[in-house]
């Protein structure tokens, strides 16, 4: 789940992001079966209508925020989001895992990021 923007072409640029999380983890070793994103505001598929479009099958969701920060998203609104998931699709046993920021491997990641962009 990120933030979402007016922006199309920001949108895409996390759908494609989320397209390449999802071939990696539902991969023949894969976690998941299916990695679908969800937007916040601004755009398109809302976490409800992402968690509709999955198939009867699947009964347990993980709620990813690809947030870097402990704002007001993270705090409030997201896990509001998720509530609202859970009186919905009261058959689905939804998580809200920690957000992307509290990542133990950010450092290194955007060490990583600059290394590559300075070499």
């Amino acid at each position: 789940m990120a933030h979402g923007s007016r922006r199309t072409e920001a949108n895409e640029e996390f759908f494609n992001l989320v397209k390449k999380v999802g071939q990696t983890a539902s991969g023949e070793n894969g976690r998941y079966s299916l990695v679908l994103p969800a937007l916040l505001e601004q755009a398109p598929p809302t976490l409800l209508e992402a968690c509709r479009s999955l198939p009867d099958s699947i009964t347990d969701i993980d709620v990813y925020p690809l947030f870097f920060n402990q704002g007001r998203h993270v705090e409030k609104d997201i896990p509001a989001q998720v509530a609202e998931v859970m009186d919905v699709l009261t058959d689905k046993n939804v998580q809200l895992l920690k957000y992307f920021g509290q990542s133990e491997g950010m450092a290194a990641l955007v060490l990583d990021h600059i290394a590559e962009q300075t070499d």
